[in-house]
C-alpha cells in the first residue's frame, strides 16, 4: 500500500525537501546517506510526524538526536537559552512542517490542496501503524537524521 506514491520518485522528492529546507531555514548541509536508513543508536532520539489529510493520506516521520535538535534551535531561535527544551521541540516541529509542505507542493503541483494536521512528537510505538514507503538516512553536519512517507489510513 503506497497510496498512489512512485517509490523512486516521492524518495528523491523527499530528500531533496529535507536538504533544501535545512539549508535554507537553518544554513545546515545535509547528505543523503545511501541505502536504508540506520537503526536508531539508542534512546535519546525524539520522534515528530505531521499527517497530511490532502492531496494524500500519508504521514512525514522525523528522528533526529538531542544533538542535532539543539543546533537547530541555536540556528532558528539565537536569543533563547541555550539548551532549552521548548526551543529545541519548536525548531524540530518547525523543520518538519516546512519539509512536509515543501514535498507535498514538489510532489503534487503548486495547484493542489495541501491539508496537514499539527506536527507532533510520537512516544513509544505511536505512530507505527501506517506502512512505510520510503525511508531515508542522512548525516547533517556530522549528526545523523531520519526522514519517512508512511500510509496512513484515517477513518472519518
Amino acid at each position: 500500500m503506497n497510496e498512489g506514491f512512485d517509490l523512486g520518485r516521492a524518495a528523491t522528492i523527499l530528500r531533496e525537501a529535507v536538504i533544501t529546507t535545512l539549508a535554507d531555514m537553518a544554513f545546515l548541509d545535509a547528505q543523503a546517506l545511501p541505502g536504508a536508513p540506520p537503526p536508531p543508536a539508542g534512546g535519546t532520539d525524539s520522534r515528530a510526524a505531521i499527517d497530511a489529510l490532502k492531496p494524500a493520506s500519508c504521514r512525514v516521520e522525523i528522528r533526529a538526536p538531542e544533538s542535532f535538535r539543539l543546533k537547530v534551535a541555536r540556528i532558528l531561535f539565537p536569543d533563547e537559552e541555550a539548551g532549552g527544551g521548548s526551543s529545541q521541540d519548536d525548531a524540530l516541529l518547525e523543520i518538519l512542517n516546512i519539509t512536509t509542505g515543501k514535498f507535498l507542493t514538489d510532489y503534487f503541483g503548486p495547484g493542489k490542496e495541501v491539508k496537514l494536521e499539527l506536527p507532533r512528537f510520537l512516544y513509544f510505538n505511536e505512530g507505527e501503524e501506517g506502512q512505510t514507503i520510503v525511508a531515508i538516512g542522512l548525516d547533517v553536519e556530522g549528526d545523523p537524521l531520519e526522514i519517512s512517507l508512511s500510509s496512513v489510513r484515517y477513518r472519518y
